[in-house]
Formats: structure tokens, sequence, C-alpha cells
């Protein structure tokens, strides 16, 4: 094999391990009491725009399992919400770590009063209160809630993280043992693909993927299906389609640690042990994000993106870029390790490819520039602009940014702009961006007027934005196609009883809320003119009877009122005897 020039030099190389508190695996017990121990994530594996940030544990299906305190500590916050988390709790222990707890049904009595007198006296349904040390202390094993599906959940489970307490850095549990899932499937390798690189006027143009086929050996290693040696150009990079799978489940799991060596040396390493929260969306520069998006799989990039910070990469060389002279031959592996140390490994050569055959980019001279590293501004016409700040892209980018030929269609709302394309959604964004549209709009529709989003066949969904002087300033963490709409049509309250219905049998009522367009923003609701509070969650609003103490066999006047996000509202009276 010749060994030629390969842009991968020792005084190229950069260490770096992001700080992950060492955990004692002894000092935690299990959360949860009568499971069968499965897992439906892991910790750090790629979710839309975020890492996932603990571990969610199966409860077999139903709710109402027994949740525990993992250690000795007091309540420290309790969040009682209709998305994210729900209904969680986080228990601040003496070790420095902060336990917590998401998607319960119910709290522990004394604290579920707590929560109801709060709920009341702020007069908001959700709230997220911090607690006193001494106001709920638990011991390692104590009951704190029943398990649920509350929140922005898509099935009974727990959601589980262990955090720094001062940083709030959130740390994987199953690679420092605290977990320890049964698990002896080492991960599942199914695709290789390779990408040239050319840089012109500073921004790096990815050429098309090549895609490889890998068939798996009798052990747990891989090859490409090609015998010959993979043709790189002058400067590339590589992305591996990966999985993991656990004992006796079907879930797939991300990967925790990806590394790549070239003759031996490792030039790439990916691990992710821990991360604080404005580090999350990250994912989508550790991923090759249009493949990513739409796959199950991790799909990881052997490289370090312009703006991607070098925490996920304890090791990294040249930004994972691979250079080659021509008809040069190296030895490339990569070694896929999942969080419980089983390995897989993927083997194969390149060789250089002739300065003919390397892939060449082209940039039009009128092209328009953002760096990542900058702030940038861009005027589509005298109706439209866009401000990108920087660090809202990872990498430097040529936009397209004009005037859509994408008609929008709606008989929900009234359609107020011509359509336009802030680039498109295939790149990722890690902070959000100002779209203004500049427009006068009569003085009936000001206060229901919004930014929609436009999809390829003109449906349109709601994007936010405020306007005010004959403009609407919208953010967006997206890029894609957007216009300027009015939504007119208050959301609607249809109880789920009947008006005067005797509700003496029953602990709770529901009405259902449903908006049109821009979505249900608030809710309110008294009973007997005294504030009651709603449990909303997928589109039914919950009143509790019972612990409302509504009584006294007799008629209750029932009043609910409902905004939606464009500023439309809705009331609703009636009777119900208990």
């Amino acid at each position: 094999m010749r060994r030629g020039y390969i842009l991968l030099t020792l005084f190229l190389w950069v260490a770096t391990t992001s700080f992950a508190q060492i955990l004692d695996s002894n000092y935690y017990t299990y959360p949860l009491l009568a499971v069968k121990g499965y897992y439906s994530a892991n910790f750090g594996e790629m979710r839309p725009n975020h890492f996932h940030s603990g571990i969610d544990f199966k409860t077999d299906g139903v709710e109402g399992k027994s949740v525990v305190a993992v250690a000795d500590g007091y309540v420290s916050r309790v969040l009682y919400s209709t998305s994210g988390y729900g209904l969680a709790l986080y228990i601040n222990h003496p070790n420095g770590t902060t336990s917590v707890y998401g998607h319960l049904s119910r709290f522990r009595n004394d604290i579920a009063e707590f929560v109801f007198a709060e709920r009341h006296r702020q007069q908001r349904s959700v709230i997220d209160v911090e607690c006193k040390p001494d106001q709920f202390v638990v011991k390692r094993g104590d009951e704190i809630a029943k398990s649920g599906n509350t929140g922005s959940s898509m099935g009974p489970h727990l959601h589980f993280e262990i955090r720094d307490t001062h940083t709030q850095t959130t740390l994987n549990l199953i690679s420092q043992g605290v977990i320890k899932p049964k698990d002896k499937i080492s991960p599942l390798i199914q695709q290789l693909h390779y990408f040239e690189i050319d840089t012109l006027q500073g921004v790096p143009i990815h050429s098309v993927p090549k895609t490889y086929a890998v068939n798996k050996n009798a052990d747990n290693s891989y090859r490409i299906q090609q015998n010959s040696p993979i043709k790189v150009g002058r400067k590339g990079y590589f992305v591996v389609e990966v999985s993991d799978r656990k004992d006796d489940c079907a879930n797939t799991y991300g990967v925790y640690n990806l590394a790549a060596q070239v003759d031996g040396k490792t030039f790439f390493e990916y691990r992710n042990d821990g991360f604080s929260f404005d580090l999350s969306r990250y994912c989508n520069a550790v991923a090759w994000y249009p493949m990513q998006r739409k796959s199950r799989n991790e799909v990881i990039r052997l490289a370090q993106l312009q703006g991607c910070p070098d925490t996920f990469y304890p090791t990294i060389a040249n930004k994972g870029l691979i250079s080659t002279n021509a008809n040069d031959r190296h030895s490339i592996k990569v070694i896929a390790t999942d969080d419980c140390g089983n390995t897989s490994t993927l083997e194969f050569e390149i060789e250089g490819k002739p300065d003919t055959e390397c892939f060449v980019a082209e940039l039009p001279s009128n092209a328009i520039v953002a760096k990542h590293n900058r702030d940038f501004a861009h005027r589509i016409n005298d109706r439209v602009s866009v401000i990108i700040p920087r660090g809202a892209l990872y990498e430097n980018t040529t936009l397209d940014l004009q005037p859509s030929e994408v008609v929008a269609q709606s008989d929900n709302v009234i359609i107020l702009s011509p359509t336009y394309q802030i680039h498109n959604d295939s790149t990722p964004l890690h902070k959000s961006i100002g779209v203004v549209f500049t427009q006068k709009v009569t003085p009936n529709l000001k206060v229901h007027t919004a930014m929609a989003a436009v999809g390829a066949n003109g449906g349109l969904s709601y994007a936010g934005g405020n306007y005010r002087h004959n403009r609407l300033v919208g953010r967006t963490s997206s890029f894609g196609t957007y216009c300027l709409v009015a939504d007119t049509i208050p959301p609607t309250i249809t109880p789920q009883f009947e008006h005067r219905q005797n509700c003496r049998s029953k602990s709770r009522i529901a009405l259902r809320l449903k908006d049109n367009f821009s979505g249900i923003a608030s809710y309110n609701a008294w009973i007997d003119n005294r504030w009651v509070a709603i449990d909303f969650l997928r589109g039914m609003a919950w009143i509790n009877l019972a612990t409302e103490n509504i009584s006294g066999n007799k008629e209750h006047l029932l009043r609910l009122e409902t905004t939606d996000n464009c500023g439309n509202k809705t009331s609703w009276e009636g009777v119900i005897i208990r």
C-alpha cells in the first residue's frame, strides 16, 4: 500500500473532552417499581432539533406505576404543563446532582395539594414552581408520583434524567453505569456515504453523496459490498448510518460513540457524555441533517462543521476532512460503540482520484453568501427582509432568498401576501431568524395577522409573528417558504356532556377545544364565578370536579373562555348538576 500525502498530521490534532460529572452508580436506585425494566429511548439519541436529554423507561404500556426518588434529597422544582415534560418533578441531591422525572400522571398527595393551591393562587393552569429545601424532603426509594403520559408524550412512559445541579448539564446514565440495561447487541451499521468538498468565497460546497452498501460478517465487523477501494477526491468526508438495539426490545436507539481511523490513527471521534441545554440543538450539525430528519437511524457526519463546537468531539483532526493525492491508498476503520460497551467495526480502503475526476464547485457571481459567525441581513424586495444572527448557521452558506412560485391555498385564513422562499428546509438552523413583512393591513385584520409556513402543495401552517405599524416581525427556527395571512375564525368549544347533565357520579368532565389554524393559546374556566384549574391534554380540557369540591347536589354554572394565537376568543356557558 502506498503511503502518500494525507492531511492528517499530528500538529493538527485537537483533543477536547466535554466536562461530565462522574457519578457513583451505587448512589442511585431504580426510579420505577413493578416494571419489566425495558427502555424506549436512550440518552443522547437524535430527535428533531435536539439530543434526547435522558432515558425513557417503558411502563409496560400503562400509566400509574410507582415512581420513586432515586436518592435522598428534596423536591426543588415542580412543573405542571401541557407540553414538554408535562407533569414533572426535580429532586436535588446532596452529591450535587438533580434527578428529573417527566410525563407523570399525578404527584404524591402532599405535593399534589401544594400544586393545587399554587395553581389557584396564581390562577394559572400551567405552573413552574421552585420549592424550598425543607418543603418536600425525600428519602431514597420514597414514592413521589405515578407514571403517566402527560405533556409531549406519545405513550405511557417515564422520562428520567440526572443533571449536574450547578450547571444543569444532563448526564449519560447508561455509559456511566447508573442504569444497566440488558444489552449484548452491537450497533448496526447500515450504510456509508461519501462527500467531496470544494470551498469558494469561504463557503464549503458539498457534492452529491456517493452511497455504499455494507454487509455484516459473522462477527460484529462490516465491509462495503464493492471489492475495490472507494474513490475519493482531494478533500472529503464520510457519513455513517448506524443504529443500536437492546435485548428483548424492538426499539431503535442512538449510538454513544463513533470513531474513525486512517491507517491506524484516530482522526475523528464523536461521543456524547452529557450536554448543557444550549448545546442540544447541535445534533443538527453532528448529523447529516437532510437524511437525519427523515431517518429512524443515526446519520452521523465524520466531520465537524465550521460552527459546531468541539464539545462532542474528544478527538478531531483537520475537522475530520480527509485529503489525498491521486492514486494514493489508505485504510479507513470506523468503530461504533453503544452505551453498554458493545462495538461494531467497518473497514474499507480509499484511493485518491485524478484531478480531472475530482469535484469542482461553481458559484454564481451574484450568490448570496451568509457567514456562520457574522450577522446577516438581506432584503428580498420592498416587502420582505431576512435577518440571520451570528451563530444561527452551522457553516457558511449560499442562500436562496426570492419570491416563490408556490401558491398559498387555504379555506381557513385570509391570504395577504405572495409567498417567499427563505432558503430551503434541508439546511438546519441553530437559532431562530427574523423575517419581516412590510405591508399595510386593514384595521380589522391587524390583530389577527400572522406569518404562515407554506408547504410544497400550498398548504399553510401557523408560524407566529407580531404585527405593528404596518410591519409583521416574525421569527422562525426553520428555513422554508412563508407568506402573510390573517386568521379571523375563533376556536370552538364542544362540551363532552349534556346541558344540565347530572354529574354526581363523575369525578371530572371534559370540553374539546379546537382551532382552525393558529392553535389554542390560552384557556380559563369558572364554576359559580370561582376560577377552576384545567388539565389540557391533546385537545381536551379536563376539569376535576372532585378536586375542585364542586358539590351540594345542585346546579352549577360553568363558564369557559379560550383564545387562539391570532387573538380570536370564544366563550361558552352551561349548567351541570353535582
